[in-house]
């Protein structure tokens, strides 16, 4: 803006110094006013238009050239020297050729060496205050810039800063929710075990201590034996309840599927001492080398004893049969007894919500990526499928 109030200012003092004292002044004026015009629309018009600004230069060329002639004075192509927007060097050689063209055409008499001296030191003079008028107008502009750069990276950092905090804090709230969701499956472990291997526990020595009640008058040495038995039974449990405390600082692991099948024996063996029940065990294992996580392990023995419970609980069964299947992605046991219990579809949600056995086998299956499934078709039969993963 500074260099285009420059430029008007020299137009117009040059041009008037023509129009004075020349047979041409009304076309002088004429020419200044489209020069003003062409000099402010070039100011104005925007950086990215390349093409419209370098047609304006050159309009403001020719308009100057042309007051320079029309007026005949050898200051009048100083004005081109200063408003052409090239550098002080130039301008100056592009002034003294005109000069020295305009002259030599028109003849004039005035032409000589002190003339031309004084136009070269006029034009040079203006055209050295209007390079250095650009000059502060670049250093104003490149300090602008740098407070402009300055002041973004501050609200970058700012910005940065921000994100980073809510960055932090939604990492905090992810951290307490995780560290929540695992207390809550630690205390679901917790209680499942203690159920899974407490609870049948202390219903096995309840059954023994009872059977051993009705034995008391007519056999009072089997009666003991009994006692004795259920007295073991109720010091198992309370290992139990320590193993499942111990369990909370180990490591998880896999079994063989071997390990599975000997857990599941023993806990047949157990049961049919103790209930005198029958129980058929039929395995079908895909290979040898499959491996089962600990948790499983456990987990599956669990829903067997839950079985026998319930079965003898609730249905009054005598036979129990059990099947394991697994191969390299699924293990699967299934319980079926002859009981004659009230499970049916109208009542099966009801039944499994009510029922933490049954609730905690069908959330566990689920959250592991498999399922199970219960129903009372000719007795009751318990199905869990569990995923394993492929080594």
């Amino acid at each position: 803006m500074i260099i285009t109030f420059v430029n008007i200012a020299v137009a117009v003092l040059i041009s008037v110094m023509s129009a004075v004292g020349s047979d041409r002044p009304l076309l002088i004026l004429a020419l200044l006013g489209a020069l003003l015009i062409a000099i402010t629309s070039e100011s104005l018009c925007e950086a990215e238009n390349a093409t419209l600004r370098r047609s304006l230069r050159i309009a403001v060329f020719v308009l100057a050239l042309a007051i320079a002639v029309a007026g005949g004075r050898w200051y009048g192509f100083v004005l081109v020297a200063c408003v052409n927007g090239i550098p002080a060097t130039a301008a100056v050689g592009i002034a003294m050729v005109s000069w020295v063209v305009y002259s030599a055409v028109a003849d004039r008499a005035e032409f000589d060496a002190q003339t031309v001296a004084r136009m070269i030191v006029c034009a040079f003079a203006v055209a050295l205050c209007t390079a250095v008028v650009r000059l502060v107008k670049y250093g104003i502009e490149q300090a602008r810039r740098k407070e402009e750069i300055t002041r973004n990276r501050l609200v970058q950092s700012s910005l940065a800063e921000m994100n980073e905090r809510r960055i932090n804090r939604e990492l905090s709230q992810q951290s307490f929710a995780a560290e929540q969701n695992a207390r809550l499956l630690e205390r679901e472990n917790i209680s499942r075990s203690i159920h899974n291997n407490v609870g049948h526990t202390i219903t096995a020595a309840i059954m023994t201590l009872d059977a051993a009640d009705m034995l008391f008058e007519t056999k009072p040495e089997e009666a003991r034996k009994r006692m004795n038995d259920a007295n073991e039974r109720i010091r198992g449990s309370l290992d139990s309840i320590r193993s499942a405390v111990r369990a909370l600082d180990e490591e998880g692991g896999e079994l063989p599927i071997a390990d599975l099948e000997r857990y599941l024996r023993n806990a047949i063996e157990d049961f049919t001492m103790d209930t005198e029940r029958t129980v058929d065990f039929v395995t079908d294992c895909y290979s040898e080398d499959i491996t089962v996580p600990r948790e499983h392990v456990e987990f599956l023995t669990g829903v067997l004893q839950e079985a026998f419970t319930n079965g003898v609980k609730h249905g009054g069964a005598k036979n129990f049969a059990v099947s394991l299947k697994a191969d390299s992605a699924h293990v699967k046991l299934s319980v079926k007894d002859d009981g004659a219990g009230d499970f049916d579809e109208a009542v099966r949600d009801a039944k499994i919500a009510s029922g933490f056995g049954l609730r905690k086998i069908l959330a566990y299956a689920r959250r592991c990526g498999g399922d199970a499934s219960f129903d009372n078709e000719a007795g009751f039969r318990t199905e869990v499928e569990l995923p394993l993963q492929r080594r």
